[in-house]
């Protein structure tokens, strides 16, 4: 029992230490990410916002019952006390057009809000893919930054001894300690910016990471701008806010309204002689026509609503012409990068190389080790920069896919 438990418990720990990939952090922001939900709850209550004014003839039908006593001078033709039960069905035949406008308002709400979820979750997946990347960046420094240490490690315990032999002066040895001690507060911070950079990626994906697999995003060929939904949801926007105007210029219209009540009596207390032909059931029927004929804000509310359009429109203009310009350089950007892929790649194996002939000049005692010193660190620093070329590659292409328009449903499925 004891061997079966141990052995539950290390396929347990291998499964949480499993390298987690992109794809499996997008899917997990989807499903679980607490904005997205927010968002989701947002769009619901837009969408029964909208179906309770779906009927623009706005019908109520309406029940209920009051008691009346009459106590001190009442006269003889009066009711001591009357009950009354009635139903009462009313509806408006015209309004001026504010039902049918306020229906078309909540329809393009919500709309535009279910636009606006798509943008809110692209740019949260968006969010998770350069979290993603700069990590990997950073994990592969620290890496680079420790094999490093273990490098200046072993070559000052070299000077060392050769400077207890009196073959190696002191600054020699004070230099590869300081270069060392500087490579572990190094590696520190760089630890820290992982784990930041992890926790924050757990905060996005409700995920508990421990490593990352070599996830890469796959080059998707054919991609043109298409209107994102961004657009879709302002010009939403502006057409709710069109219909906010109709609503208040109805203001100034005629309204019709019919009403049909009918009422139920019982009576109390009164001289049944006098009062012989009391009714017990009535119905009336009433259709009503009024104007607004002055008031002294309908003016004010329809410029302001004609002024919100105005803005919303510029801001459309604006953000149409943003995202062409955003397409453009992300695809710029993607190929700048492929440039600088090559050109780390280069800078690397020269680099490498440089540093092997140091290295050995070094060890023959023909160069200093500052000299050496210098040589590691700029391999070092090339090695770090190709990294990063690499990992700022994919955030190009995520940038460039994310800044086509195209329904990030559609892109990640290619993933």
């Amino acid at each position: 029992m004891n061997i079966l438990f141990k052995g539950l418990s290390l396929v347990c720990i291998s499964l949480s230490l499993q390298a987690i990939t992109l794809k499996e952090l997008i899917q997990s922001t989807i499903q679980n990410n607490q904005n997205i939900k927010a968002n989701q709850f947002e769009i619901k209550a837009k969408q029964k916002t909208y179906e309770s004014v779906k009927n623009i003839y706005n019908p109520n039908l309406i029940a209920g019952a009051s008691f009346t006593r009459l106590n001190l001078d009442r006269r003889n033709t009066q009711v001591g006390s009357t009950s009354v039960g009635f139903i009462k069905f009313s509806m408006d035949l015209y309004d001026g057009g504010k039902n049918k406008a306020t229906k078309q308002q909540k329809m393009y709400e919500y709309k535009s809000a279910k636009f606006n979820n798509i943008t809110n979750t692209k740019e949260l997946l968006l969010q998770v893919v350069n979290l993603f990347f700069n990590a990997k960046t950073t994990i592969e420094n620290i890496k680079v930054f420790e094999k490093k240490g273990i490098l200046l490690k072993a070559e000052y315990e070299r000077v060392k001894e050769k400077y207890k032999l009196k073959m190696a002066t002191i600054d020699e040895v004070l230099k590869l300690k300081s270069e060392y001690e500087a490579n572990k507060y190094t590696i520190e911070e760089l630890k820290y910016q992982k784990e930041e950079l992890l926790k924050n990626l757990e905060l996005l994906t409700g995920v508990k990471i421990t490593t990352l697999d070599d996830s890469t995003l796959p080059d998707i060929m054919g991609i043109s701008y298409q209107k994102s939904s961004t657009i879709k949801a302002l010009e939403y926007s502006i057409k709710a806010n069109e219909e906010n105007v109709k609503i208040t210029k109805s203001i100034k219209k005629p309204k019709i309204t019919i009403e049909d009540t009918l009422s139920f009596y019982k009576y109390n207390d009164y001289n049944e002689q006098l009062l012989a032909d009391l009714p017990y059931k009535q119905n009336q029927f009433t259709i009503s026509l009024t104007y607004n004929l002055f008031d002294t804000s309908s003016k004010e509310k329809i410029e302001s609503a004609k002024l919100i359009k105005v803005s919303n429109q510029l801001k459309l203009n604006y953000v149409k012409n943003q995202e062409k310009i955003n397409f453009i350089l992300a695809q710029r950007k993607l190929q700048i990068q492929k440039v600088k892929i090559e050109s780390a790649k280069s800078a690397l194996e020269m680099a490498n190389s440089v540093y092997k002939i140091i290295k050995s000049k070094y060890e023959n005692g023909v160069v200093d080790n500052i000299t050496y010193l210098d040589a590691l660190s700029k391999k070092i620093y090339n090695e770090a920069l190709y990294n990063q070329a690499l990992n700022d590659y994919e955030i190009a292409k995520a940038n460039y896919y994310f800044n086509s328009g195209v329904n990030y449903k559609t892109i990640i499925s290619k993933w």
